[in-house]
């Protein structure tokens, strides 16, 4: 989520993934639990570890939690710089097959803390700040119009359409990206446990 060239991604000094992109995912991948792993990035058109331009030493994943890594922020901007952002909460399906379990995280650097509402009236997101997960929660599915707000103010930032009527049983994350008013331009998504966004 961070909108920086594409990057290579190196675990403990192997390639772990090849030409990431901005605004793509992976489906959840198992790592060793209970170890120190060191995540480090470079640019795409690497080719060792040795070519990293940031890195996040010594990171102890927990057995048997599931893990959701944005890469976020701007490399280069002080205010909002290029970092990892982590939950231990995520879900690889939903609780219920006639529901789908939503969390959002809120990834647009400059972006106020943000309220979201099914269009509308009914708060599904409430001052949500950047840089922050909310908890999972079961929505019903249907078609939805998600209204974004700045908190407590009835100016919306824009409205988007999300059909979750094929997504029973299933878990995503909504995330927040770009920037209101820049370049790349504020966008509303959604990432599937497979990796689809």
């Amino acid at each position: 989520n961070s909108p920086s060239p594409t990057v290579d991604v190196y675990a403990n000094g192997e390639l772990f993934i090849n030409d990431f992109e901005f605004r793509t995912a992976t489906p959840f991948v198992d790592l060793p639990a209970g170890v120190e792993i060191d995540i480090a990035v470079a640019l795409g058109n690497s080719t060792s570890v040795d070519d990293a331009l940031f890195n996040f030493d010594d990171l102890v994943f927990e057995a048997n939690k599931n893990y959701v890594i944005f890469a976020n922020g701007i490399a280069g901007d002080p205010d909002f710089p290029f970092t990892l952002a982590v939950t231990d909460a995520g879900r690889e399906e939903g609780v219920d097959p006639d529901a789908v379990d939503i969390a959002v995280f809120h990834g647009s650097p400059g972006a106020p803390a943000v309220d979201v509402f099914d269009f509308p009236a009914t708060q599904l997101v409430d001052s949500l700040g950047y840089g922050n997960f909310t908890p999972y929660a079961s929505l019903p599915l249907g078609e939805y119009i998600l209204d974004v707000r700045p908190e407590g103010t009835d100016n919306t930032v824009g409205y988007f359409f999300a059909d979750l009527s094929d997504l029973g049983g299933g878990a995503a994350i909504v995330f927040a990206s770009g920037q209101l008013g820049g370049d790349p331009g504020f966008d509303l998504l959604a990432v599937l446990a497979d990796g689809t966004v």
